[in-house]
């Protein structure tokens, strides 16, 4: 059960908005491979940040509680970020 609800979360936080991403019409291909790419690869690289760090992982006996609700806030950060980076691709401004 723990597996198929991972899933279902990567499916619905980070799957979706990185195909949103690269199938947009209207950007140029070079872009939407760039940030759906981005988009993908977020939570990896703010769980990543959480693992390498042992103050923010909860690793550490004399973290203070700031360093751990940072760690907590990275990590729930982690399946946001897709969303909020497909919402600055669908609106931001093309180069001429």
């Amino acid at each position: 059960m723990r597996i198929f609800v991972l899933a279902l979360t990567f499916v619905f936080a980070v799957f979706i908005p990185a195909l949103l991403v690269l199938f947009a019409p209207g950007k140029p291909l070079r872009a939407r491979v760039i940030w759906a790419s981005t988009a993908a690869l977020s939570p990896l690289v703010s769980f990543g940040i959480v693992r390498l760090i042992p103050i923010l992982s909860n690793n550490s006996p004399e973290a203070a509680q700031w360093e751990r609700f940072a760690g907590l806030l990275l990590s729930g950060s982690g399946f946001v970020l897709p969303w909020l980076i497909f919402a600055v691709f669908l609106h931001r401004k093309s180069a001429p």
